[in-house]
């Protein structure tokens, strides 16, 4: 049986806001897409942010950590940040496998010695489209099944500027030079992307409403009318969409209305520790 643990992005405020706002914190939300995946997986939470809060068994039992999304900022160094770099780092120590999904891959690449930066191109905000996967890509294990080019959802204002030594980009788009990568420190193996795979379309839209007044204000989407309508998408239809009417432009792209296509990333990394 695989053993992961899922660890919590979020400080402990953001996590009872987004609590309140979609019903489940990122990693019970990120546990929950897991065992979709495979029932069968044995999954913990932790949130390495948290003082308090105790590793649920010691971390070298576990075949592999997620790490999810945050609101956190891995250039401001808050305790509810150093905690979780030197959390990642007692990981890297111990050669565990790990997943990173936008935080996640900020905060692994920062762990590692990398560098992430506000993105000067501004918030990338509800779907990052057109990632391309680089000729690395093209064969990497963590994109297989993937086309060359597809769609993710994605919310996030940082990116990384520099990656650790050996890193390898995997996929890119206009609005981030790294959308995946992979790197290695010591016996650990790092798979992480800018995106949100794990995100079922309904807490998307939580997440989008939760931060609505500020993604109007800072004009990261095109008017308020329009992300209403596409947060009103995402609820009534459920965790998969129906295709849409030929006579009407589709929202959401057939790479993020396919949960499974949606997941391709996490699923080839849990095949990958296996």
């Amino acid at each position: 049986m695989v053993r992961l643990l899922v660890a919590e992005g979020n400080s402990n405020e953001d996590r009872r806001q987004i609590v309140a706002a979609a019903g489940r914190s990122m990693a019970d939300a990120y546990a929950d897409t897991l065992r979709l995946i495979d029932p069968a997986l044995s999954i913990d939470t932790f949130s390495p942010a948290d003082e308090s809060d105790g590793l649920p068994a010691p971390l070298g039992s576990y075949d592999g950590v997620v790490i999810t999304g945050s609101s956190l900022h891995v250039y401001r160094l808050a305790p509810a940040v150093t905690r979780q770099i030197e959390f990642l780092r007692e990981v890297y120590a111990l050669g565990v496998p790990v997943f990173g999904s936008c935080w996640g891959l900020q905060l692994g690449v920062a762990a590692a010695g990398g560098r992430v930066v506000a993105n000067p191109r501004g918030r990338e905000v509800p779907f990052a489209t057109g990632i391309t996967l680089t000729e690395a890509g093209q064969t990497h294990p963590m994109h297989r099944s993937r086309p060359a080019s597809y769609d993710a959802l994605a919310i996030h204002a940082d990116i990384v500027a520099e990656l650790p030594p050996g890193a390898m980009v995997t996929a890119f788009n206009g609005m981030a030079a790294v959308q995946a990568a992979e790197f290695r420190v010591g016996r650990s193996r790092f798979f992480g992307v800018q995106y949100h795979p794990e995100f079922e379309l309904p807490y998307m839209a939580a997440i989008l409403r939760r931060n609505a007044p500020s993604l109007i204000a800072e004009r990261s989407v095109r008017s308020e009318a329009e992300l209403m309508a596409l947060i009103d998408q995402m609820e009534s239809h459920g965790p998969d969409p129906a295709p849409t009417s030929a006579d009407a432009r589709p929202a959401i792209s057939d790479d993020i209305r396919d949960r499974k296509t949606r997941l391709t990333e996490i699923i080839n990394w849990i095949g990958s520790i296996g």
